[in-house]
């Protein structure tokens, strides 16, 4: 039930997420939504100092031990508050620095005001004690919300600021939700919550090579934007990363199925002999499945979707989100890879792969977007990406701990939706006006593909479906 919540919230709130894109696009415009994603880029490197993996770490160790739940969330939340004061004064010292101009640093204060909301977080104990359903649903409710308030304020490019803040009172609606939940239902009382750092050594000795992994990943995925914003305009920022956006919305999906699987994962290493293997083999199978023939259908026919969505003032980002689709695929591998070693305890030596991708990431970003643009950016992205996913895939093979075999698990979705995609980019351009069709048609066969290949899926999907009934 905990992973059926988590899934359809997830995907319900991808949905809600294209409409609140696809409406501040064609409100805002190429160069205002560039000023505020470059933003967005910066303030995900400082978060790092407002959450330096601490839930992780939290979540791990509740899920393996409940009775630490008070203690834990305790520290963890008093950590957070301090981190997210000292987060927000780098934000300030960078607004005064004015990098970018007096719009973009005022900006970037109205939106690191995100970094203080976001301080009070619980959520990760509720995914430790698995208990998502209601705050799932509630999260769900908060964001469909937001979709009349986003229309009745935003209306041009002159609404900049209200947008950037309009989603602060959501957020902290919902901590409240959580917080009253967990009181509610006995899964942490109120009373027991005590200001406390003690211990705050060993926690953040743990949790730092996750904060450098986080770190290092955000080097893949961010520092493109960065760079673009330093050596192009902001129009081109904005549809470089209004593509990226829309290419990582569908890793919505990989965040819940990462929600659901992680305790799991997390007490499989100290369950019986093959328990590892079989949750790792079942995660990494279930990711393949959704990640692939997702990145192919973007490959074959995302610019359409581009089009479709953001209007005219964003055409020229269609084959960016089509080539960026790809990444789409190699996330949820490495996803799926990945993870178990952030649940077993493996957090050095992911950190070492992910900072490997990440510095020769940053090279490419600085060698080709000079002279390439956003080109630059996504050739760099999807090179790093594909270098973490052969050191993952190399690592894990010589692990003792929870082996099955990999290459066969990814190959039947691989090729595919490699065949799919190939075959409707052979399509005579005559027909590209019926590319809903084509996307269509290219479902119901990766679909079938997975009733060949993968049965017990759909009769897995099914079984849940009927329990929740």
């Amino acid at each position: 039930m905990n992973f059926l919540a988590v899934s359809l919230s997830s995907g319900l709130a991808v949905l809600i997420g294209i409409l609140t894109t696809a409406y501040s696009r064609r409100m805002l415009g190429p160069a205002v939504i560039g000023q505020v994603n470059w933003n967005a880029a910066v303030l995900a490197y400082v978060g790092l100092i407002a959450n330096p993996g601490l839930q992780i770490v939290g979540q791990r160790d509740i899920a393996a031990d409940h009775g630490r739940t008070a203690t834990l969330a305790s520290l963890i939340l008093s950590l957070q508050t301090v981190l997210a004061v000292v987060a927000y004064g780098v934000v300030a010292l960078i607004a005064a620095i004015n990098p970018r101009g007096a719009q973009v640093s005022l900006l970037l204060l109205l939106q690191g005001i995100t970094l203080l909301a976001s301080a009070g977080s619980v959520a990760w104990v509720l995914q430790a004690h698995e208990r998502m359903v209601a705050p799932s649903i509630a999260s769900l409710v908060i964001n469909l919300l937001q979709i009349p308030v986003l229309i009745a304020i935003i209306h041009g490019p002159e609404d900049v600021f209200a947008f950037v803040l309009y989603t602060v009172p959501f957020v902290v609606a919902l901590t409240v939700y959580n917080f009253w939940y967990m009181d509610r239902h006995g899964v942490l009382r109120l009373g027991a919550l005590r200001w406390r750092l003690a211990g705050a050594r060993r926690l953040m000795a743990e949790a730092w090579p996750l904060a450098l992994s986080q770190g290092a990943v955000l080097l893949i995925y961010n520092c493109g934007a960065i760079i673009l914003g330093f050596t192009h305009d902001d129009a081109e920022v904005g549809l470089y990363t209004t593509a990226y956006k829309l290419m990582m919305v569908s890793t919505v999906i990989s965040g819940a199925m990462l929600t659901a699987y992680f305790p799991v994962l997390s007490r499989a290493r100290n369950g019986p002999p093959g328990e590892a293997a079989r949750v790792a083999h079942e995660f990494l199978t279930l990711l393949a499945w959704m990640g692939l023939p997702v990145a192919a259908l973007g490959w074959a026919c995302g610019r359409h979707v581009n089009d479709l969505m953001f209007g005219s003032d964003f055409i020229r980002g269609g084959p960016y989100f089509e080539w960026l689709c790809l990444n789409i695929g190699l996330v949820f591998v490495n996803i799926g890879i990945g993870t178990p070693l952030l649940a077993w305890g493996y957090q050095k030596l992911h950190f070492k792969i992910t900072a490997i991708a990440g510095i020769a990431n940053l090279a490419l970003n600085l060698i080709l977007i000079p002279s390439h643009g956003g080109w630059g950016a996504i050739a760099a992205t999807l090179a790093a990406e594909l270098m973490a996913l052969v050191m993952i895939l190399v690592m894990r093979q010589r692990l003792d701990i929870g082996r099955h075999p990999i290459v066969w698990v990814v190959a039947p979705p691989l090729l595919c939706s490699a065949a799919v995609a190939l075959a409707i980019v052979m399509l005579p351009p005559a027909l590209d006006r019926y590319w809903w069709a084509e996307l269509a048609l290219g479902t119901v066969v990766l679909g079938g593909c997975v009733l060949i290949f993968e049965r017990r899926i759909v009769t897995a999907a099914l079984s849940l479906l009927k329990r929740a009934a």
